[in-house]
């Protein structure tokens, strides 16, 4: 197997284990001067943003960029996205059902704002980082989340409208299967009374909200305080 090299400014660069502004000018001029326009423009892109872990501000909207870029316009169907394109991204940026990165997650959420209607793979994937979130802890959409908040938030609330904006069909939600499901994983991290933000996206969505479930009733009180035991003496009872 051929073995894969970074040429010059990117080989330099990954040496230093971080990505200074000048060092991303000097890949837009020599690297990527026409942008990203293959797959081994990507796994340079890959290999850089993994072997340096000091990255300047500017890098995340480069990458998101240049990245929804090559894999909208210039990866068949062009200008469009396709159920392989889906499974590509899953299987470059994800593993186990997690992307990797924050800027990975908001490349994923680019190219469902830009290929409209994006494919349910890719919709259902976005969907399910909130729900891993909530539910287990992982993956990017839990850095600086609580560690206990049983309700949805506003910020989360918003989050799956933009992942679904495109599904929107006078007043309900167009949904496949697998993004059906996938409100589903996210309504069960939901703890206590759902707020009613959330109802109205699940009643869009033609999905019936679980009711919280019903507190064990309080035995009653006695009126008067005698213990069982005196009605089962046989000495108390003769």
């Amino acid at each position: 197997m051929s073995e894969f090299r970074l040429s010059f400014p990117a080989c330099v660069i990954a040496g230093k284990n971080s990505l200074t502004a000048d060092d991303l000018l000097l890949l837009r001029k020599y690297s990527f001067p026409d942008g990203i326009r293959s797959p081994d423009d990507v796994v340079v892109m890959l290999a850089l943003d993994m072997l340096c872990p000091e990255k300047c501000a500017e890098w995340h909207d480069y990458f998101v960029e240049s990245l929804a870029d090559y894999i909208v316009n210039r990866c068949p169907p062009a200008g469009s996205l396709d159920t392989m394109n889906a499974v590509w991204f899953e299987q470059v940026f994800a593993e186990d059902g997690i992307v990797r990165s924050r800027h990975e997650l908001d490349l994923l959420l680019h190219l469902i704002d830009l290929a409209p209607p994006a494919p349910a793979t890719l919709t259902a994937l976005a969907l399910d980082q909130l729900a891993i979130a909530r539910a287990d802890g992982r993956g990017p959409m839990q850095t600086g989340r609580a560690a206990e908040h049983a309700h949805l938030s506003p910020s989360d609330i918003a989050y799956v409208r933009r992942v679904l904006k495109h599904a929107c069909d006078n007043g309900r939600l167009a949904l496949e299967e697998r993004e059906r499901e996938a409100l589903l994983r996210i309504d069960g991290s939901v703890k206590g009374t759902r707020v009613p933000a959330w109802l109205d996206i699940l009643k869009e969505a033609g999905i019936a909200a679980k009711s919280p479930s019903p507190e064990e009733p309080a035995a009653p009180a006695r009126w008067l305080q005698v213990p069982d035991s005196f009605f089962l003496d046989d000495q108390l009872v003769a």
